[in-house]
């Protein structure tokens, strides 16, 4: 298997380098280990070998790869079950009175269905730790007799938080923290431009978590977020095309947390325009906020936040980026459009 991208836990990758070629990996697969260690990452790649159709898996150059390094192959479903519980109020997509069980019941029938687009379908649930008893106990009958086309891969931080049967139902793989020479293979890709000082603090307090990599993700989002919303300001179309059409190449998580900073931007434009500074969010040093307050009453930018949650619903919902981006591109350039000639 091809592991790039995911550092150290040799015993891992001998155990599922085994297990692939033997033609044996388990249809349960549990992953546990702290926050920022690599569970999403190792999940990510177990699902795009799974599906890939060519050879050292996942080779990256067949359809299947190219659909799911850009987040939109219809086998690969992500379930957070942690997010979930946080925006089913906001965004409405789970009934309160059955809660998130609603969600495990949904996803047992359609493990059932065969795969859309190949041979082999995976869900890869994280964070399930916070599933409520009840929802472990539904999931745990697909996870006894699964399909043979049906992987899923569980991901967790202990697991005390989940229930014994769901852990003797699936394989284990435990994931410890890099040695200080992972770390530094960690750093010396992804971080080329720091000092020697900078990258041997970082592996002394890393503790072997490359979480640290997470914020300069962070970053990235909200630079993206402020070119959509300088695009917006211009009302130039071909300018909020191109900055809104850069989303298709990041993942569907990825996507989801810029249309969070931009909600966050003009969330605060209303504020601004509310005269309430003090409860502004964002750390938005280029005064964009401010800008967006000048060209859109709030009563736009409220509309426009409900067009980025919705386009969060759809990334949740499993629809492609492009569909998803070509929709917003259309809705957002005809609102920008009337608020430059309003002004």
């Amino acid at each position: 298997m091809n592991f790039d991208g995911f550092y150290g836990n040799e015993r891992a990758k001998a155990y599922l380098n085994s297990a692939f070629a033997r033609n044996a990996l388990p249809h349960a697969l549990l992953i546990s280990g702290e926050r920022g260690i690599g569970k999403k990452t190792l999940a990510n790649i177990l699902a795009r070998a799974i599906v890939c159709t060519g050879e050292s898996a996942p080779c990256g150059k067949c359809d299947a790869c190219y659909k799911s390094e850009n987040g939109f192959h219809p086998d690969i479903i992500s379930i957070d079950a942690e997010k979930l519980k946080s925006d089913a109020a906001k965004y409405g997509i789970i009934p309160k009175k059955d809660g998130l069980i609603h969600v495990i019941r949904e996803l047992k029938l359609n493990a059932l269905l065969r795969p859309n687009d190949g041979e082999r379908k995976v869900y890869i649930i994280d964070n399930a730790g916070t599933l409520s008893h009840d929802c472990q106990d539904a999931l745990l009958k697909i996870l006894e007799e699964p399909p043979l086309f049906t992987f899923f891969i569980i991901l967790c931080y202990n697991l005390s938080d989940l229930l014994p049967t769901i852990v003797s139902r699936a394989a284990h793989i435990a994931l410890s923290p890099l040695s200080d020479s992972d770390m530094l293979s960690v750093i010396n890709k992804n971080m080329p431009g720091i000092s020697g000082a900078e990258r041997d603090e970082l592996i002394k307090t890393s503790g072997g978590i490359c979480s640290f990599l997470v914020y300069e993700k962070d970053n990235d989002c909200t630079e993206a977020a402020v070119n959509i919303a300088r695009a917006l300001i211009s009302a130039d179309e071909l300018e909020i095309f191109r900055a809104i059409s850069v989303l298709d190449k990041r993942d569907r998580d990825g996507a989801s947390e810029v249309f969070d900073e931009l909600c966050i931007l003009f969330r605060d434009a209303c504020v601004i325009s509310s005269g309430a500074r003090s409860t502004l969010i964002s750390h938005d040093k280029s005064g964009i906020s401010e800008k967006l307050a000048a060209i859109f009453p709030p009563k736009v930018s409220c509309s426009i936040i409900d067009l980025l949650t919705n386009a969060k619903v759809s990334c949740m919902r499993n629809v492609g980026l492009p569909h998803i981006t070509g929709n917003l591109i259309c809705k957002l350039a005809d609102t920008a459009a009337k608020a430059a000639l309003k002004g």
